[in-house]
């Protein structure tokens, strides 16, 4: 799997495929005034040279096929698809072509879908009924087979997280990591994908502790920082279908109650035992509305996990890990808000 990534990956670069020139030996440092061993790296050209980020204004909006989307890429940055069905089109890996570090690339399910962060009736009916052509008997067809429908219910969006489990879990590298922005957290296109990349070291969510949220789902709680998350651990590849959907339980309801969120998964310590583990983490945090920027840390799925790189080399030597703790904590919601999506979790994995 790594050898395929890294060679598709460099096929790329010497197309041309990429916004600048990639950078193999970019600055990086630990922040060492305190013992998360966060890294920063410094990378001026993915500000300044990617494609502008869309604005968005809320956590739900619908898939708009004027805007960029990925469908709309060349065929020679798809890289290849990572998929035992040989659907080609199911589990795509494409270039990022404004990378954060080499051999960064994008997750992209069911690309001819057009997904936005939300799940689709008339979607989900297409992928259950292929043959159905008619979309104006899609909604009879829901009535009628609505049992049916429930129990697959997560085949999109669950399926989602299982592929950027099996990103992880196919790659011999043991600093890899998958992860998901939702719109008004990071997410610049509003289309269905998760970003993978090699972090040049180990993140501090691989190791930190966490403490037991709901027994009967195997639900931690990250609430060392704010914004807190919700954390699970899968030991095997037989539970990654059931634990995808309840990651979908949470992440659908922090979508449908307007929440900004962040998702990553990790290698890691298990948080029961001394078995080595997938991890998953679920951030619910503050909104970041309209693309806000922030001077000196700005935090997507990656910059939470442990990693961060910054166009500007004043911030990369001055940051300390306590300045950069202190910018994470802003993004935590209030006590209220923090217990309310907690209880409504805690319901939601009771069924």
């Amino acid at each position: 799997f790594d050898n395929l990534l890294r060679f598709e990956w460099e096929h790329a670069v010497s197309q041309d495929l990429f916004m600048f020139t990639i950078d193999y030996n970019a600055k990086q440092r630990i922040l060492d005034d305190g013992d998360l061993n966060y890294i920063i790296g410094l990378n001026r050209d993915r500000q300044e040279k990617r494609r502008v980020p869309y604005l968005f204004e809320h956590v739900n909006i619908p898939f708009d096929n004027k805007k960029f989307h990925f469908n709309k890429i060349k065929d020679a940055e798809v890289l290849f698809s990572l998929d035992n069905e040989q659907q080609t089109d199911k589990h795509l890996i494409i270039i990022n072509a404004a990378p954060i570090r080499p051999y960064h690339v994008l997750l992209v399910p069911y690309r001819e879908l057009e997904q936005p962060q939300v799940i689709e009736r008339n979607n989900l009916i297409s992928i259950i009924f292929p043959d159905v052509a008619n979309p104006l008997c899609l909604d009879s067809l829901c009535d009628l087979l609505l049992g049916q429908i429930i129990e697959t219910k997560y085949v999109v969006t669950a399926d989602c997280i299982v592929f950027g489990c099996e990103f992880v879990a196919a790659s011999a590298h043991p600093y890899i990591v998958a992860g998901l922005n939702s719109l008004c957290a990071y997410a610049s296109v509003n289309h269905l994908h998760l970003h993978g990349m090699y972090c040049p070291g180990r993140m501090f969510i691989q190791t930190l502790k966490c403490s037991v949220f709901h027994t009967k789902s195997n639900c931690y709680l990250l609430d060392s920082f704010q914004p807190q998350a919700f954390a699970f651990e899968v030991k095997h590849i037989d539970e990654f279908n059931k634990i995808s959907q309840d990651v979908y339980k949470i992440t659908n309801y922090l979508m449908l109650n307007n929440i900004a969120h962040n998702v990553a998964i990790v290698k890691g310590d298990s948080f029961s035992s001394a078995d080595n583990v997938l991890r998953i983490f679920i951030w619910f945090r503050q909104s970041i509305t309209n693309g806000e920027k922030f001077e000196r840390c700005n935090f997507a799925f990656l910059e939470l996990s442990g990693f961060m790189t910054m166009p500007d080399e004043k911030v990369y030597n001055t940051l300390t890990e306590s300045e950069m703790c202190q910018h994470m904590n802003r993004l935590g919601l209030s006590v209220e808000e923090q217990e309310r999506i907690k209880d409504d979790v805690k319901n939601l994995l009771d069924n």
